[in-house]
């Protein structure tokens, strides 16, 4: 390699330049800058970029190259100027770039969000926001609201003013959540910001006071003040925290203060500076803005696009108002949802069926039967609460005790019986088809003049407004989907060019909801990452991305497909044709487990019992030709079925692709839709969970989803050659060389919404303050991120086939596959005795 790396450096010394334009000349400088930096030659390294640059300042290429120079020197040397030199770079690299050099925006907003005590990143932020053009932004709008709440939000603010005047619809939609979802938080929270400010203002008088003792030098009262602010702010966090946080802090303020002068008065004036904003940092308020100066943030954003485009955000307003009011699921429908949720909890509660019912799910009954039934109900829903409530609170009210039942079995009888009832019910009395005059007459007077469909913005090129799809109308009928119990109201959005987009409108979201999107923002960038890789390409990979706009805080439109179906729909639907229980293999598999759930046997044989139960199942009542059947009835003839077939097994080597990388779990047939004409599928539910440390968890073990009538339907060509092949051309186009430092950056923004998301659902260290929920140690918070990416990298590349080397090549032992990696995980899914092991509400057996 070193000699190869010697051969291309003198060819390019050899070159001839003077037949060469001048753009050609700046590409020669910088190879030979990357030929040197690879033999770590870095000063000449270093002058290479900048003949290059210096010769054609507009080489995106050479402005990206030597950002990257600048940001390996700033990590070996922690020197601030070396971070601020390559921000900029990276803002000229996106300025004059192409597509590729805007992959960099997940890096300059990694480093904004860890930026150094003297801001250098947002430093450079301020000072090309005005020359980058605004749409590059478009992408990042949730994470530019976000950092709102953290030290970076003046900087992410000034972002958000620009694209508000340029492209409020991109904006709009999110910013409005975004303020509902705050302004709950910052009523909450204002208690503690009040506690915060009092500790602050004791901080600054401590600092204060030991600057006023302090007789030694600039560098010695800056490393006074800095360890006093640490050893405050140590006491808000936890103490091996604080502490960590000091030395970091005090280390990099004294470097900081050396390097920019040697002026002993500027380093006085540097240190003192540092130590005020180390002491800002080590407060709760200076790691978390207080969710009351978000919101304050994001009100005047608000304020600054409805001054600009008064017309426009009246519109939209009253759209999303009444989208979010009108389209609600009715009291039925929700007791229906809460009873199949009711219905699932106990399939999974590891209790015998003969027990008793356990303690936390009499809690949960009591909270359903509280709720649906509450005085709000009664005055709202008469015939409702008349029709339901003493039957439901006689069967299912902890409270009712003579009439509640006594095992769990018993109870699991009851909420069938009441999800039949309320079943047949929904079906029976409520329309399929509701029509728009009469459950919204303003929308359909709605005259539109500005609106535009919603999802143009996502494409990462730029849109110019004036060309971009306008609202026309919403469609005159409006289907009710139901779907294992939930119902949802599906809107037609049609636009000014005839074209269609359906919705379905979702209520009561989970705090988890916003999970979704952020997923679906990674799919975009894998799918593009895709696109430029050869064998990724070839076989057309690509993620089903359905757009998500939020209304409400807990209301949201996630766009639908008219052929989308259920897993779990196509299993029902045979059992209906059989006229035989859907539930009964979880039922049967439950009762022959009774002996072994009250410990009555060893792990070695509770093993044995799940797998006789299984086997079992899979013999006498689900075959494996279930889908099979299905997909050939629908399908009008074999040319359909291949196609379908081929797309079909992309789409769920990429589902298990994304499940193995990020290790999700939960993949019950309920939560994968597919389309029944083009095979896409998109997944509900779809995101890591995280254990009390941050770090990703995962305790299944099957990998990925792919059962029996999968692999049936696929037959084993389909699986060893089109599952295995797109899962390693996937894992391979994501860690190439080139995409390696992209989707690290990517990552890195992913977990640091992901995290924060769940800090603040999760109060750390501090309940007795609201706003605590937030309140980690800064680099403790990085490493949590960076150790998340980190894993999730190394998995990936544990599957890539890699290329090996010609010493490798010569052992003596014999070749492996290249996709080893990639069958032995095949192999895992598919084993009977992981499967046995999966939870009965996952349908192991389908």
């Amino acid at each position: 390699m070193k000699g190869e790396l010697v051969s291309g450096l003198n060819l390019i010394n050899n070159t001839n330049l003077e037949f060469f334009p001048v753009k050609n000349k700046a590409e020669i400088f910088r190879l030979k800058g990357d030929f040197m930096l690879k033999m770590n030659d870095c000063e000449n390294a270093n002058v290479a970029y900048s003949n290059a640059i210096t010769l054609f300042k507009h080489l995106p290429k050479g402005w990206i190259s030597w950002g990257n120079y600048c940001d390996m020197i700033f990590k070996e040397t922690q020197e601030e100027v070396w971070l601020e030199y390559a921000a900029s770079c990276f803002f000229q690299g996106v300025k004059y770039g192409v597509s590729n050099s805007r992959s960099h925006l997940a890096r300059i907003l990694y480093l904004l969000s860890f930026d150094t005590q003297n801001e250098p990143v947002g430093r450079a932020l301020d000072k090309y926001l005005e020359q980058l053009p605004h749409w590059v932004w478009l992408s990042w709008i949730p994470q530019l609201l976000l950092s709102l709440q953290r030290n970076e939000a003046q900087h992410c603010k000034l972002v958000l003013l620009k694209i508000a005047q340029v492209y409020p619809q991109a904006l709009y939609y999110w910013l409005r959540t975004y303020l509902m979802e705050r302004r709950d938080v910052a009523t909450k929270t204002e208690m503690g910001r009040n506690m915060l400010a009092q500790q602050r203002m004791q901080q600054a008088m401590l600092a204060n006071n030991a600057a006023n003792n302090s007789s030694a030098g600039g560098n010695l009262t800056s490393d006074n003040q800095v360890h006093q602010a640490a050893q405050s702010g140590g006491a808000t966090g936890s103490h091996e925290g604080g502490n960590l946080q000091g030395q970091e802090v005090d280390r990099s303020t004294v470097e900081g203060g050396t390097s920019t002068s040697h002026d002993q008065g500027q380093q006085s004036s540097t240190g003192a500076e540092g130590s005020q904003n180390a002491l800002r940092r080590n407060n709760g308020l200076g790691w978390v803005t207080s969710a009351a100066s978000a919101f304050d943030a994001a009100k005047d954003i608000m304020e600054a696009l409805r001054s600009k485009h008064t017309n426009l955000a009246n519109e939209l307003e009253l759209l999303l108002s009444e989208i979010g009011s009108r389209f609600v699921t009715l009291p039925e429908e929700r007791l229906l949802a809460v009873v199949n949720a009711l219905l699932h909890r106990c399939y999974k509660y590891p209790t015998a069926t003969t027990g008793e019912v356990p303690q936390s799910l009499k809690k949960e009954l009591s909270g359903v039967c509280r709720a649906c039934f509450s005085q709000d109900a009664v005055n709202k829903h008469v015939d409702f609460v008349k029709e339901y409530k003493q039957d439901f609170e006689r069967d299912l009210d902890p409270d009712s005790a003579t009439t509640f039942p006594s095992t769990l079995a018993e109870l699991t009888e009851r909420l069938k019986h009441w999800k039949n009832i309320l079943q047949s019910n929904v079906e029976d009395r409520f329309p399929a088809v509701l029509k728009l005059e009469e459950e919204s007459k303003v929308l359909r007077d709605f005259h539109v003049v500005d609106v535009e469909l919603p999802g143009q913005y996502f494409t990462d090129q730029e849109v110019a407004p004036d060309h971009t799809v306008k609202l026309d109308r919403v469609g005159p009928d409006i289907p009710i989907v139901r779907r294992h119990g939930s119902s949802f109201r599906r809107l037609t959005l049609i636009g000014s060019d005839g074209s269609q987009r359906h919705f379905i409108v979702q209520t009561s979201l989970t705090p988890n909801a916003r999970s979704d999107e952020r997923m679906l923002q990674l799919f975009r960038v894998l799918n593009k990452m895709f696109d430029k890789h050869k064998e990724s390409r070839r076989r057309h990979l690509a993620i089903h991305t359905p757009i998500i706009i939020p209304v409400w805080s807990q209301v949201r439109m996630v766009e639908d497909d008219l052929m989308y179906s259920t897993f779990l729909e196509v299993y029902e639907i045979n059992c209906a044709r059989h006229n035989r229980e859907a539930d009964s293999p979880i039922t049967i598999f439950k009762e022959q487990l009774n002996q072994a759930i009250s410990g009555q046997v060893s792990p070695e044989q509770v093993v044995e019992l799940r797998l006789q139960a299984y086997n079992e199942i899979t013999k006498s009542i689900v075959n494996d030709n279930i889908f099979s059947q299905y997909m050939h009835k629908i399908l009008p003839t074999g040319n359909h079925l291949w196609t379908f077939k081929k797309q079909f097994a992309i789409q769920v080597a990429l589902s298990c692709f994304m499940s193995y990388m990020l290790q999700i779990g939960g993949r019950a047939p309920n939560k994968i839709l597919f389309a029944k004409n083009t095979g896409k599928i998109f997944q509900t539910d779809f995101h890591p969970a995280y254990d009390p440390n941050g770090l990703i968890e995962f305790s299944e073990l099957v990998p990925f989803r792919l059962t029996r009538n999968m692999q049936a339907f696929f037959s084993n060509f389909g699986v060893e050659g089109l599952i295995v092949s797109a899962m390693c051309s996937a894992a391979q186009s994501v860690v190439s060389p080139k995409q390696t430092q992209h989707i690290w950056h990517h990552l890195a923004m992913f977990f640091r919404d992901e995290l924060l998301s769940w800090s603040w659902r999760r109060p750390l260290g501090i309940p007795s303050v609201p706003v605590a929920a937030g309140m980690i140690n800064p680099l403790d918070f990085q490493q949590k991120v960076i150790h998340n990416v980190d894993h999730v990298i190394n998995r990936i590349k544990s599957i890539s086939p890699h290329y090996l080397a010609d010493e490798e090549e010569s052992t003596t032992e014999p070749p492996q596959s290249v996709q080893r990696g990639v069958t032995e995980l095949v192999e895992s899914a598919l084993s009977s005795r992981n499967l046995c092991m999966m939870d009965p509400t996952w349908h192991p057996w389908f």
